[in-house]
């Protein structure tokens, strides 16, 4: 077994894959590593500019139709041959020292899950995730314990993945990575988001294109999350205060004539109403 797999899933990533593959190529590391890139089947020319970039430690799988991204990186990890896992979105560059950060920090405590690196904004402010409330937790330069990590860049290994089956591929993006952190925290495990770590996400990329899409699976991901783990009572409730929320968002959309966002809010009203929150609905 090798050091570490990085897992890269990527759809429509030929402005930038390239760049996140420079950048793991040019790692400071002492890790015997390799990469694999699941292609969620790529309207664009990713699959030219990833073919360009194979070697043998670079592997490529190319899925036929996009199976979603928890889909995706199952297969990648299904496949890896690295004790550590790092699931890597394709719009990041790495620092040079942010593997070998990683890796080091992981192996000091054996109650550790999964480890975050400090994700920064493409002019290297810090860039932060979750709850508005808890923004200031990102701004310090030690490492914190954390109930949430961005699935942007999470480093973990595989046996811990394989003791939760992997990522739940009800998810078809979007919420997956809230359910593998409350996974783990299921088996006793720490979640550490470690700032000495960096890496630049651009952030938003591989949904740009895809607007209407990514409101339906957002909002059908956080149902399914909600009545996956939460009571039933609770699930009731997140209904009603999402129609609350859904509503009048509808009735904006409706004054802009904005036809995109009218579709979309209209599936999601019809998701609630018909509890189709299992499975793919784009």
């Amino acid at each position: 077994m090798i050091d570490l797999t990085i897992v890269i899933v990527n759809y429509n990533g030929a402005d930038y894959i390239s760049e996140c593959i420079e950048s793991i190529n040019s790692s400071k590391d002492s890790l015997e590593k390799e990469v694999v890139i699941v292609d969620n089947n790529s309207q664009d020319s990713s699959l030219d500019v990833i073919q360009s970039l194979l070697n043998p430690k670079i592997r490529l799988i190319s899925n036929k139709e996009n199976l979603g991204f928890s889909a995706a990186n199952n297969q990648g990890i299904k496949v890896a041959n690295g004790k550590y896992i790092f699931l890597l979105n394709n719009d990041t560059i790495l620092k040079p020292d942010c593997l070998q950060k990683l890796k080091n920090f992981f192996d000091t405590e054996e109650s550790l899950g999964g480890v975050a690196p400090q994700l920064l904004n493409e002019d290297e402010t810090i860039q932060v995730y979750g709850s508005v409330l808890s923004h200031w937790r990102y701004r310090g330069s030690r490492p914190i314990s954390l109930s949430f990590l961005s699935g942007a860049a999470f480093f973990t290994t595989k046996s811990i993945l394989e003791k939760i089956n992997g990522l739940d591929e009800n998810f078809f993006f979007y919420n997956e990575d809230i359910d593998l952190c409350m996974q783990i925290k299921k088996l006793g495990l720490k979640l550490i988001y470690y700032p000495p770590a960096k890496l630049i996400h651009y952030g938003g990329k591989a949904t740009a294109t895809r607007k209407s899409g990514s409101i339906i699976e957002g909002y059908r991901g956080g149902l399914y999350l909600v009545r996956k783990h939460y009571p039933n009572w609770v699930y009731q409730l997140y209904k009603r205060v999402l129609m609350l929320d859904v509503g009048p968002r509808l009735i904006v959309a409706k004054l802009k004539k904005n036809e995109d966002y009218c579709h979309a809010y209209k599936s999601v009203i019809e998701i609630v109403r018909q509890e189709k929150i299992i499975g793919r609905v784009i």
